[in-house]
């Protein structure tokens, strides 16, 4: 949803998340034909609380160290991409947002490593999305000028599908689609969904259900759309904890920690990633 500053779908200004939301939401209740009842994935099952019991957590953490756990062999830096607004049906382009009745806005994924050269910019671990991106407006969220390489900031909340499917590839050598994982969504996500174990970061707590590894990963390659942005779950891990991803809440990342053999796989797969430390700022 975007704020027509014309009719060309390359001058509207994208809200922030949180106004996405809520307009999302807006429609959904005035809207008959789109209400639901709020709850959670058909494959999710109460958690027990041993599932979140003997996490090693700094409850002192800040940055990368506030919202993953401690003691894995190491850890990694997904940023979302950027997009850029494209013609319709462009090789390798998504439809970025589907309008009904009117034309879908279709982008291409943009790496930050592109948009920092683009501006000049070495790309690192330690980069900031407003520091690299060149002209903004919005907090980073839009781009000034029409010739710049991205139109549209990366996406907080979220890990996009086509990023899911590249990492599934890596994560199944480690847990199988018929294995036990554990799912968590920030408390603060607004669904009343009834579980009693929960998980507690810093800053962060979040209600956590089991599922299957298939399950969650067949649901996190679906297109984007309003229910997968609002039931995106922020913090995933397999029952015998080999490995811990989250999906920022509030932020334009994924984090994966996990073994070095894993990590090691991730960064040498096609996606942008990024080996950090968990004193390390957060994205």
């Amino acid at each position: 949803m975007f704020v027509a500053a014309s009719k060309s779908p390359g001058n509207r200004i994208p809200f922030s998340v949180g106004m996405r939301l809520l307009l999302a939401k807006w429609r959904f209740q005035k809207d008959p034909r789109l209400k639901r009842n709020p709850s959670p994935p058909t494959f999710y099952t109460p958690a027990k609380l041993s599932d979140v019991e003997g996490f090693k957590i700094n409850p002192n953490g800040h940055g990368v160290g506030a919202v993953v756990p401690m003691c894995y062999e190491s850890y990694v830096w997904l940023p979302n991409p950027a997009w850029k607004w494209v013609e319709p049906e462009r090789d390798g382009a998504v439809v970025y947002e589907s309008r009904g009745l009117e034309a879908d806005l279709w982008a291409l994924p943009v790496k930050w490593s592109e948009v920092a050269a683009a501006n000049g910019k070495q790309m690192n671990k330690k980069a900031q999305w407003t520091e690299i991106c060149g002209p903004h407006t919005n907090y980073g969220e839009r781009a000034v000028l029409p010739n710049q390489n991205w139109t549209w900031a990366p996406r907080q909340q979220n890990i996009e599908p086509s990023a899911v499917h590249t990492l599934a590839e890596v994560l199944s050598q480690w847990t199988s689609r018929g294995d036990r994982c554990l799912s968590g969504q920030w408390e603060g996500s607004g669904f009343d969904w009834e579980t009693k174990a929960r998980i507690e970061f810093p800053d962060w707590t979040y209600y956590v259900w089991s599922c299957r590894f298939g399950d969650l990963i067949d649901w996190l390659k679906q297109p984007d759309s309003y229910v997968r942005d609002s039931e995106m779950p922020h913090v995933v891990w397999p029952e015998d904890r080999s490995w811990f991803m989250a999906i920022l809440y509030s932020g334009y990342s994924s984090y994966v920690a996990g073994p070095r053999q894993m990590t090691d796989a991730i960064l040498e797969s096609d996606l942008e990633a990024y080996e950090v430390e968990l004193t390390d700022q957060a994205h």
